[in-house]
């Protein structure tokens, strides 16, 4: 009889079953809390792990998945300490990942879903860039059909007319294979760029390329706009390639709002009062920031309050500034005072 795949579904049983394997091939002790822990992503509602509505399922799944492990593996390819709820188990058998076809089964699976998505996302993702990744694919052919009937039923503003984003594919392409590259760039004058790309990102609808140009200054994270590249004059050049440090463009961004990261500038601790409760609800599904944090929960006719640490730029002030009177900038002074100039000068402009 062929066996049940537990891993298959979006069932708390399958998901559960998934982390505990993920868990067990790690060679890691691993108690019932561990499981629970991560499916609830440490946010318990009950901190006596047999009240929350999980566990029920949790147990048949971390049973399921260790019987398995043991009718392949033997039955002393775990070790066991505790008792009781607070057992914890450690797997110490010689197979690395003693249910490679269940696990790979799944994975098919997971990747016959997302080629629906593909199939679905001409919409949602510009034609060019399908174009460019389906080039070789008979399956690009499906996409264009399924196109032309309007079948699609995913959507974005990402297919808005955004100069040059049909390049991202080419350039995205050149950081994978490490290739230099060399274009006309249309700034306040035209120059030619030998450019080292690293890095594409994305802010409020604009794509930039980041990397190491030869020549200019700052060493890495020198950044060029897309709409602003000569498509026609882009040509890989055959020079060694220069990488940025390793995790460079995490520890770049991990500050900022954006793109822009001065060096003069410093963090700061930014406290913004929110007027509406509409607002603080929107940023508290959607930060402006990974540093968000709640200081004050809105209150009816009150105010919320939130934080975040960051150096100050022009992006960040564009940010609040798009959300009119609801936002409030309360410390730290300084920047208060610097946002201040700012709406004073706009006010100025349309008295």
């Amino acid at each position: 009889m062929e066996q049940r795949n537990f891993f298959n579904g979006d069932s708390k049983y399958a998901q559960l079953a998934n982390i505990t394997y993920k868990h067990f091939i790690k060679r890691q002790w691993t108690t019932y809390a561990d499981i629970i822990k991560e499916f609830y992503r440490e946010k318990l509602k009950y901190s006596n792990i047999s009240r929350n509505d999980a566990y029920g399922q949790l147990k048949k799944a971390f049973r399921d998945v260790r019987n398995a492990i043991i009718e392949k593996v033997g039955e002393d390819c775990f070790k066991v300490e505790g008792n009781n709820r607070s057992k914890r188990f450690l797997y110490v058998g010689q197979n690395d990942n003693p249910l490679e076809e269940l696990w790979n089964a799944k994975i098919v699976i997971d990747l016959k879903q997302y080629w629906e998505f593909c199939q679905n996302s001409a919409g949602f993702f510009p034609t060019a860039w399908l174009e460019y990744f389906f080039k070789e694919s008979s399956d690009l052919l499906t996409i264009k059909a399924r196109q032309k009937k309007g079948e699609q039923i995913l959507s974005t503003s990402l297919n808005r007319k955004l100069t040059n984003i049909h390049l991202l594919p080419r350039l995205y392409e050149a950081i994978i294979k490490k290739q230099v590259i060399s274009f006309e760039y249309k700034a306040i004058d035209t120059k030619t760029l030998i450019f080292h790309p690293h890095y594409l990102k994305e802010f409020n609808g604009r794509w930039q390329m980041l990397g190491h140009v030869e020549g200019k200054k700052p060493e890495f994270a020198y950044a060029v706009a897309l709409d602003r590249i000569v498509e026609e004059s882009i040509q890989q050049e055959e020079t060694p390639y220069y990488s940025a440090p390793s995790g460079y463009y995490e520890k770049y961004f991990q500050n900022i709002v954006g793109f822009t990261n001065r060096e003069d500038e410093q963090v700061e601790v930014i406290h913004i009062r929110v007027h509406t409760e509409y607002m603080f609800k929107l940023f508290d599904t959607k930060p402006l920031h990974g540093s968000y944090k709640v200081v004050k929960p809105y209150s009816e006719g009150e105010y919320g309050e939130f934080s975040i640490a960051v150096k100050v730029n022009d992006e960040l002030f564009g940010q609040i500034l798009q959300m009119g009177d609801a936002l409030e900038i309360v410390s730290p002074e300084t920047v208060r005072e610097r946002f201040s100039k700012r709406v004073k000068a706009l006010f100025e402009r349309y008295k």
